[in-house]
Formats: C-alpha cells, sequence, structure tokens
C-alpha cells in the first residue's frame, strides 16, 4: 500500500453513507477540465472518500476509471465513472 498511487474524494455524508452501505459501488465526476486533467492518462490504486470535511474516511481499491454514457447519479450524458472494488 506504501507505493499506490491514492485519490482523495471528498463526499457529502449521504454519498458516503451509500457507499460504505455497499449501495453504491461506483463514484461519478463530470466530464469538466479540472476531472479531465485529474484523471486522463493517470492510473490510480485506490480511493480514499472523506466524509465531508470530517476524519472519517473509507478506503477502496479501485476496479477501473473510465469514462461512460451509462445512467449516472450526476444526470449527465457522459462522465467519469470510478468502479470500486472491496473496501480496504
Amino acid at each position: 500500500m506504501k507505493n499506490d498511487a491514492v485519490l482523495h474524494l471528498v463526499l457529502k455524508h449521504h454519498w458516503f453513507d451509500k457507499i460504505v452501505s455497499g449501495e453504491k459501488t461506483s463514484e461519478y465526476r463530470e466530464c469538466s477540465d479540472y476531472w479531465n486533467k485529474r484523471l486522463t492518462n493517470k492510473h490510480y490504486d485506490m480511493v480514499v472518500f472523506h466524509k465531508g470535511y470530517t476524519n472519517t474516511t473509507a478506503t477502496y481499491k479501485i476496479a477501473s476509471i473510465s469514462i461512460t454514457t451509462d445512467k449516472n447519479d450526476l444526470n449527465l450524458p457522459e462522465c467519469w465513472e470510478i468502479k470500486l472494488k472491496n473496501r480496504l
């Protein structure tokens, strides 16, 4: 885990709780300049979700990061999808 590339994401409490409960297995981000620069041609091994700006976190292995046109939480025609594996 020491040399793994880690993506840190701050979530609203509602979305954080859905991920931790297992109800939500992917996190979505808009295809904006900011997220395109942060995710294009980058490799992340795991993601650390922060419950708002508290000390509560949850760490997951990442299955994949890609652009999707499937139905998503953001109701956008295209967005980034971060598919989660198991919680660490």
